[in-house]
């Protein structure tokens, strides 16, 4: 999606030169991973530091992108940021049909530290917040109801029939948690543990630091965890455990039996099949974007991902940032400048924490 946003009002001149660039260069033009990968990527949203959200300077707020969601309809992104330089962290929603960031910026719900997002095919947003899931409407505008925990840091919600049901891991007890969910109208009214001999909990193996959750078409919970260095999966009841070794791993996404994990600091992507055997590995074209490959302090991490069934992706690039101080993307502002014939949106401090979009190529022919 490419940000064609407009110069500043009192610097006329950088007009012209500003649309030269964009058909000399093109802004996020979508481009190959490396390695032959079948993926146009792109920059989906970043956070300016030259601009401010909601009355927040960016350059303060917010950092550490740890995970997303998008709505049932696919039109907007929900992103948890769990720190920042002054130690709160918020949640945005996003609208992808608006390209300039701070503008498709709808809404932030500030200090707050989440981990984890998810959204049900009603449009709820769920918060993995620590000691507390917090659930909230669409537009992240009411609270709707609040499950006590421990250590959350993975949500997932699936329909059982015609049942809402809340997945939930616990970090530090190494278990997963099954809540049944009750509603009034539209709105979460209550929670109760469900399943597992009615102790709606169940300990997952040889598990250190429990993650993220997917729930796949076949109702199949996967589980990640980077500090043992294994996804794990089972049936809805706790049958047909098994798992697999794949470093870092933080977060799974599924596209009908291809199964997309993230490695945290390792930095790609490793597809699974449904026998949970490794057949492919995505690396991000982090040169070709301009981010830096290694992050803010050798710390950038691929974290959050979210898929589009047979549209690609979008992934989280937590502690990413732009390279050398410079920035191809954003709003043009009183920071920008044309230099060797290209155009930087931010010459005075990186850009970060960037969602990035991967799209299939079409192969031609088909």
């Amino acid at each position: 999606m490419n940000n064609l946003l407009h110069a500043p009002a009192g610097r006329p001149w950088i007009h012209a030169i500003y649309i030269a660039t964009l058909f000399a260069v093109g802004l996020n033009t979508p481009l190959r991973a490396e390695g032959g990968d079948a993926y146009r990527w792109s920059v989906q949203y970043l956070i300016d530091q030259s601009q401010s959200a909601f009355g927040r300077p960016q350059q303060i707020f917010p950092r550490h992108n740890r995970s997303i969601a998008i709505s049932p309809d696919g039109r907007y992104l929900y992103a948890s940021y769990h720190q920042s330089h002054e130690g709160e962290g918020e949640v945005r929603r996003i609208d992808l049909q608006i390209p300039e960031y701070v503008k498709g910026t709808l809404r932030v719900i500030p200090r707050i530290t989440c981990k984890a997002i998810a959204v049900d095919d009603e449009g709820r947003v769920y918060l993995a917040a620590g000691n507390t899931i917090q659930i909230y409407d669409a537009n992240l505008a009411r609270p709707q109801f609040q499950i006590e925990t421990e250590t959350c840091e993975g949500v997932a919600v699936t329909r059982e029939g015609s049942t809402l049901v809340l997945w939930q891991s616990e970090r530090n007890m190494r278990v997963l948690r099954r809540w049944v969910l009750e509603k009034s109208g539209g709105t979460i009214v209550n929670a109760k543990l469900d399943g597992f001999d009615g102790t709606g909990e169940i300990s997952i193996p040889n598990a250190e630091s429990l993650r993220q959750i997917t729930i796949d078409a076949n109702q199949r919970v996967w589980v990640t965890d980077p500090v043992a260095g294994k996804v794990f999966r089972m049936d809805k009841d706790g049958n047909n455990a098994t798992s697999i070794d794949v470093k870092g791993a933080m977060a799974v996404g599924a596209d009908g039996n291809r199964y997309f994990v993230t490695q945290s600091t390792e930095r790609q992507i490793t597809i699974l099949d449904d026998a949970m055997a490794v057949v492919g590995t995505l690396k991000v074209p982090w040169e070709q974007l301009e981010l830096a490959p290694r992050g803010n302090h050798n710390n950038g991490a691929i974290s959050g991902i979210v898929m589009l069934p047979g549209k690609g992706f979008f992934v989280t690039n937590e502690r990413g940032q732009t390279t050398g101080q410079r920035s191809t993307y954003g709003k043009v502002d009183d920071y920008s400048e044309v230099i060797k014939d290209k155009l930087y949106v931010d010459t005075f401090a990186d850009d970060n924490e960037p969602i990035l979009r991967a799209e299939p190529l079409t192969v031609a022919g088909q």
